[in-house]
């Protein structure tokens, strides 16, 4: 028979092993969050940005103590249902231009063969006259008649000309306006929708380009300090403010032809075409601008807030891949971290 204190025991061991696998499941569950808004909901940026608000609700309430674990099932399978949806929506939508611009193109197609049966049927009409013509009883009714079908043999001209200046003008403005729309579309595809600079995927393209021009460039990785410290006391609509100022200092401190990319969560890169003794000094002023003073809105208070970030900076080595070349920038930047915290304790 089992003692009282053996019962007893027994369910303390139960309670720690039911709050352990509570934790583990909640650690899971906010990391599926986490992953499903950076990797999913980048797909589709625009379908993805209409569900920030449902994003940082869950967080905030996973983040709770004790988490509101239950209340966020329903509002987050809302926001994949709607994501979804609205996915599919951008996805027909984009299919629409496709199919657009080949009417587009099969109109013209169309315009053409029509103006070179319109013209044809003109000049063999044209042609019929002036067989008839040659028979003319006396040279006035002659002359009169070629007068006259000189006459219809310039307004064919002209007509061809105005409508084939017409087609070319309506198809160059309907090109246009396609080639304008489908330039929206990729460059929502490489921008990270909360911040406005490039994404994961722009920061790809423009290393694989530099990578194959043989040209120098050098990396500078960030990661800003404290920034979980400003989640949990500020919360998640705090972070993204200061995701956005940080944003801002990197756009404000590059050339139109290097890149700065969010590359998820806090981390940031920017891709230099410049050496390494540049890319220190670029850095460097990048630091002194998160020295200003910047304020974030809050329960409609203005608050100041310091930003920090730790950065890495190396240049690009003749016959380094992507993944080595990052990884050093990684190191480098992990390196300055660890060294800032141990300058702190």
């Amino acid at each position: 028979m089992i003692s009282i204190k053996d019962a007893v025991d027994q369910l303390a061991v139960r309670e720690q092993l039911q709050q352990r696998m509570m934790h583990d499941a909640l650690a899971a569950y906010r990391q599926a969050v986490e992953q499903t808004q950076l990797h999913v909901f980048g797909l589709f940026p625009r379908a993805g940005q209409a569900q920030q608000t449902a994003v940082r609700q869950t967080l905030q309430q996973l983040d709770a103590s004790p988490p509101a674990f239950a209340a966020t099932v329903e509002p987050w399978s809302a926001a994949l249902r709607n994501f979804a949806q609205d996915a599919e929506t951008s996805r027909a939508h984009d299919l629409a231009m496709v199919r657009e611009l080949l009417t587009i193109l099969s109109r013209a197609a169309e315009d053409s063969k029509g103006q070179a049966h319109a013209s044809t049927a003109g000049f063999e009409k044209l042609s019929h006259n002036l067989e008839q013509l040659s028979t003319a009883p006396d040279f006035e009714t002659l002359r009169e008649g070629l007068s006259h079908h000189i006459g219809d043999l310039r307004a064919y001209v002209v007509q061809i000309v105005a409508d084939h200046e017409r087609s070319t003008s309506r198809l160059t403005s309907e090109t246009a306006s396609f080639e304008s729309r489908v330039a929206e579309l990729e460059a929502l595809a490489a921008t990270d929708p909360l911040t406005g600079i490039g994404n994961r995927r722009a920061f790809e393209t423009a290393l694989a380009s530099a990578l194959a021009s043989g040209m120098n460039f050098s990396l500078l990785m960030f990661d800003l300090d404290g920034f979980k410290g400003i989640n949990d006391r500020l919360g998640h609509d705090a972070g993204d403010q200061v995701l956005c100022h940080f944003a801002r200092a990197l756009r404000e401190a590059i050339r139109s032809q290097d890149l700065a990319a969010r590359l998820g969560g806090d981390e940031f890169i920017v891709l230099l075409h410049c050496p390494l003794d540049g890319a220190l000094r670029r850095g460097t002023q990048i630091l002194q601008r998160l020295e200003r003073r910047h304020e974030i809105t809050l329960n409609g208070r203005s608050l100041p807030v310091p930003i920090r970030a730790s950065i890495g900076v190396v240049e690009h080595r003749n016959g380094e891949d992507s993944t080595v070349l990052l990884r050093r920038a990684d190191e480098a930047m992990y390196a300055v971290k660890r060294r800032r915290k141990a300058a702190l304790e």
